[in-house]
């Protein structure tokens, strides 16, 4: 799962001109920050800024077929080479010439309400960890968590769909917070065909107002993005164990205003195309049907993700690992 879009590079270089005690290069830590993104069964993460692009096959395959309540943890690890952006342009230049890391931890709690025996729900919070470094620069802290959740059901046989809703809160380290209120709300849908799994989803980021002491407040831009996971399980679906996958990832986000000037910052909006390739293995596979007993099983994911079109962005040239244990 990816974690939080952040202030773009032009807006905390804007914020830098009348700041100089940010203590590291503007473009690291909006980097660093642009790399976040969350799933609710699943984390993920993009350094070129894109939401959830940490995502696997899977990541919103929910069954409505359980009566207890159950838990699950997320551990996401992200790596991402900073050396090159997408320009005003469209064009690849040289970036920080720096790493971005970010780790999210994810605890979430499933259950169901007797009034709606057709629907599942989870409750969920994700803190993130992260560094990002290069000649010359350096920062690292906790990031703004994210809280909320989501809701689904099973409109068909090995069918999901849902909504998910989540509040990004600006109460991380001063190095690497937003500054920002943000909502995310989005749709997904998971789905079976024959071998082949299908995972969508498709949402955006609606953000408040930039606050951060010594510089003019910004609106910033909003965002819109879609995930897309498409994997091939090498055994029966009802027993999977391996499912090699391709994914895409797209996000378009417009211009951010200064509210002391109302002048549009240029170059904030920002665009990016990413594709990628990896595989998840179920590490426990549970019972007989994809269905059953689904928090009995271990999950290990691994898949890299480049950049092939963008713009004003660093590009996504990463590895995204993760890890859940259901209970």
């Amino acid at each position: 799962m990816s974690y939080f879009s952040s202030t773009s590079q032009t807006q905390v270089s804007h914020a830098r001109s009348r700041d100089r005690q940010l203590g590291v290069r503007y473009t690291a830590i909006s980097a660093a920050l642009a790399t976040l993104g969350f799933v609710g069964a699943a984390t993920d993460a993009s350094a070129g800024g894109i939401p959830f692009a940490g995502n696997r096959p899977q990541s919103f395959q929910f069954s409505t077929d359980f009566k207890d309540p159950y838990d699950s943890f997320g551990q996401e690890a992200e790596w991402n080479n900073d050396r090159k952006v997408f320009d005003s342009s469209g064009k690849k230049a040289a970036g920080t010439g720096g790493d971005t890391f970010v780790g999210l931890s994810s605890r979430l709690h499933y259950f169901k309400l007797d009034a709606l025996p057709n629907w599942g729900f989870v409750v969920s919070a994700t803190v993130p960890e992260i560094r990002v470094q290069g000649p010359g620069f350096s920062a690292s802290g906790i990031g703004d968590p994210l809280v909320g959740g989501l809701a689904w059901t099973n409109p068909a046989p090995n069918t999901t769909v849902g909504m998910q809703a989540y509040v990004q809160a600006p109460i991380g380290a001063s190095q690497v917070s937003t500054n920002t209120w943000s909502f995310w709300p989005s749709v997904f849908v998971n789905q079976w065909m024959g071998n082949v799994n299908l995972d969508l989803l498709i949402g955006g980021i609606l953000r408040g107002t930039t606050h951060k002491t010594g510089v003019d407040d910004l609106a910033p831009g909003n965002t819109t993005h879609a995930n897309l996971r498409l994997g091939y399980s090498i055994s029966p679906p009802s027993d999977p164990f391996a499912i090699p996958f391709v994914s895409m990832d797209y996000q378009k986000t417009t211009r951010t205003v200064d509210k002391l000037t109302r002048v549009e910052i240029g170059g904030s909006d920002s665009r990016e195309l990413a594709l990628g390739a990896g595989v998840l293995f179920q590490l426990k596979p549970g019972m007989t049907s994809i269905w059953r007993q689904q928090k009995t099983y271990d999950q290990l994911s691994v898949h890299y993700a480049k950049s092939v079109n963008g713009k004003n962005t660093s590009l996504t040239d990463g590895l995204f690992v993760q890890y859940w244990h259901y209970w």
